[in-house]
């Protein structure tokens, strides 16, 4: 207590990052941490952050967000970024009061990680199997449930396979997501609705499946927007 009240007029408030990527081996969502180099928690795994208050040269959340995905904390470029909350209290940084802005980040491309990067299984951490300090797992666990919820009616899933994709990934990333089997027939309607809008569009090539056997490929053309579909997978 006596350390708290010595740093009752500090503050600090970070942006925090959530970058999710489908590992096609593992056929599991995964989530990019960091090893922390700085006390607290020097040597633990943790989401990649920035502080954000004080002397810093952002002038907007989206400039950190930017200066973030720039550092060798992420370094990666992002299919999708969407901020999820923001939390704070007295309690989660055991340094000061604290709060946290975070954001679902999606990767579709391969990317080099360096020696204080690694991908861990996304319902571990999301169910803190694998602990985090502060309240990180907390943070993890919301954007999974952002993920989850806006799969039932959105086109958020593809944005992990990329801008080339067959029918059976992408029924397979919407099971993935939802955590339950998907219809082959209701993903083809969806995909064959984003078609219709100018979405999509086959590209006349075919990609090795399940089996072996070549499957045809659509090209995403609007792979930074979302497709809201008109009704939810609950319907």
């Amino acid at each position: 207590m006596p350390d708290r009240i010595a740093h009752a007029s500090a503050y600090l408030h970070t942006i925090d990052l959530c970058v999710l990527r489908y590992c096609r081996e593992t056929q599991a969502l995964e989530i990019l941490l960091n090893r922390r180099e700085a006390e607290p928690f020097a040597g633990h795994w943790a989401l990649p952050g920035i502080v954000v208050n004080g002397g810093v040269e952002d002038l907007t959340l989206g400039d950190a967000v930017e200066r973030l995905r720039q550092s060798n904390k992420v370094g990666m470029p992002l299919a999708w970024i969407e901020q999820v909350g923001t939390v704070g209290d007295a309690f989660r940084d055991p340094r000061c009061w604290s709060s946290s802005t975070f954001y679902l980040a999606i990767v579709s491309e391969d990317v080099q990680l360096a020696e204080h990067q690694k991908f861990f299984s996304l319902k571990d951490v999301a169910d803190a199997s694998t602990k985090l300090p502060f309240d990180h797992n907390s943070l993890v666990a919301a954007v999974q449930e952002r993920l989850l919820s806006k799969a039932l009616y959105s086109s958020l899933p593809l944005m992990f396979l990329g801008s080339e994709f067959s029918a059976p990934e992408a029924v397979n990333i919407f099971s993935l997501v939802l955590e339950r089997p998907v219809l082959k027939t209701s993903i083809r309607q969806r995909l064959l609705k984003m078609a219709e809008a100018g979405y999509l569009k086959e590209t006349g090539r075919k990609k090795s499946g399940d089996g072996g056997r070549p499957q045809a490929t659509v090209e995403n053309l609007k792979p930074a927007s979302l497709y809201l579909f008109d009704r939810s997978f609950l319907e």
